[in-house]
């Protein structure tokens, strides 16, 4: 049993597009530019620290579609997972 659990948490681009539009209240453009450079810088730093993506699947326990359940019901699952595995 590792003492560890390596999650990534991704939704489809169309997704983080409207949740940027309609929960942080960017503009469609803005949405689109602040996504870019995120994803951007993310991949940049993780390559360096990490030596790979950080969407890699070899490297995760768990990849979830945060859309699929929504950003609460995705914290929920990821909890009860976690709790599980750990025993907690």
């Amino acid at each position: 049993m590792t003492d560890s659990c390596h999650i990534f948490i991704y939704a489809p681009y169309k997704a983080r597009v409207f949740n940027s539009v309609h929960s942080l209240g960017m503009s469609e453009k803005e949405a689109r530019h602040m996504i870019h450079e995120v994803d951007k810088a993310r991949r940049s730093y993780h390559m360096r620290y990490a030596g790979y993506a950080p969407s890699d699947p070899r490297f995760k326990d768990i990849l979830i579609d945060s859309s699929f359940l929504g950003v609460d019901g995705t914290a929920e699952f990821l909890a009860e997972g976690i709790r599980k595995k750990f025993g907690v």
